[in-house]
């Protein structure tokens, strides 16, 4: 059945725009670029897939004739973003080809049948809970930044790793990343509603599932989250999103922890100290942003040299009464922790010249970042 129906210019955006993150990867098949459009009487069901990821969602529309068919999701995106129409036509015409009206703008996008959709993910509804959005948004906010690369040589640290925690009353979630240079943990107290919550032994996100789930919790106030053996799945009232889990084993990060002594601490500005960072990084080569930091009597120098336009320092004053300091660092992995902390001053335990830094902050409860140092 050919469908023919109307929709805000806004409702098709946001939807349009939300799909355009996942169907705007390569892949193999080329009906994956495109979003599945079935017409119901009175909304539209959106379905994209790169089939490691996949997001379904109902927009209302005004409809006079229902259908389903798959269209380009990259130009549905342009076409929307362009349009200076509050309302867009979508009419299916012969050969699976649809004329878009928009204002004065007509447009005819060829389209690909709905039955050569991959077909969505089955879950279990039933091991579901509730959890407050803003939660596991900072979980993800704390820790994404050290999630490795694709190109890294441990393909498990391409993932973060979410655990449960309960300890009498205090029950608690924990997301954990680390890229082999850096951890990053941020650990945030849950209530009751995460007893029914079942992970796996070890529960590996993806990074591009973590970019995914931190969109999906943007203006929602509680989302449904599930942990199945293979799959994560969120909902809320409108959309669900699934995303594979990966398979492998997480580096044993307490023990890592564990290794850092605490009694050899440095109090520092936070703010200042990341405005420093940022200038010095100004002068770091541009693949390891290697700084030295010099620190002696309450003071703390920050020094960084490019081979192709000179040198930086900035020096100021910490709370430090230890033994001198000359180390080295990757000046981004600080910026990335210290722009995510909000505490006014944080806490630097470094034990000796080739130890590694953890920071922490009493305002920054459940956060820890350890940097390894480099070599200079």
């Amino acid at each position: 059945m050919a469908f023919h129906f109307n929709i805000t210019r806004d409702d098709l955006l946001r939807a349009i725009s939300a799909q355009q993150n996942i169907t705007g990867k390569k892949g193999t098949m080329a009906i994956l670029s495109n979003v599945l459009m079935e017409v119901h009487p009175d909304a539209i069901t959106f379905t994209g897939t790169d089939l490691e990821i996949g997001l379904r969602q109902i927009v209302p529309a005004e409809v006079f004739e229902e259908g389903v068919l798959t269209l380009p999701a990259k130009k549905l995106f342009e076409i929307a973003r362009e349009s200076a129409s509050e309302v867009i036509s979508f009419q299916e015409q012969e050969n699976n080809w649809v004329e878009i009206s928009a204002g004065s703008s007509l447009y005819r996008l060829a389209g690909m049948p709905g039955d050569e959709f991959p077909s969505f993910p089955e879950y279990d509804e039933e091991v579901m809970v509730e959890i407050d959005a803003a939660i596991i948004g900072e979980l993800v906010d704390k820790t994404i930044f050290s999630i490795a690369q694709d190109k890294e040589n441990m393909y498990s640290l391409t993932a973060a790793l979410l655990q449960k925690f309960e300890d009498g009353e205090q029950r608690s979630l924990k997301m954990v990343s680390s890229d082999g240079h850096r951890l990053t943990i941020m650990n945030r107290e849950v209530d009751g509603r995460i007893d029914n919550l079942r992970l796996n032994p070890v529960t590996l996100v993806p990074r591009r599932g973590i970019q995914e789930i931190r969109r999906f919790c943007e203006e929602r106030d509680t989302v449904h989250l599930g942990i199945e053996p293979k799959q994560a799945v969120l909902k809320s009232d409108d959309s669900l999103l699934i995303i594979r889990l990966m398979e492998g084993e997480f580096p044993d990060y307490q023990r890592i922890i564990d290794s850092v002594p605490r009694d050899n601490i440095i109090t520092i500005n936070r703010l200042r100290f990341l405005e420093g960072l940022k200038r010095i990084n100004l002068f770091t080569e541009d693949l390891f942003h290697a700084i030295r930091i010099d620190i002696e009597d309450n003071r703390l120098v920050l020094t960084s040299q490019n081979a192709d336009f000179g040198s930086a320092r900035d020096e100021f004053e910490v709370s430090y009464s230890g033994q001198p300091l000359s180390l080295g660092f990757n000046c981004r992995y600080f910026i990335d922790a210290l722009q995510v902390m909000e505490g006014d001053a944080v806490e630097a335990s470094i034990n000796s010249n080739e130890s590694p830094c953890l920071l922490t902050s009493e305002e920054d409860e459940g956060f820890l970042s350890i940097i390894m140092p480099m070599k200079l």
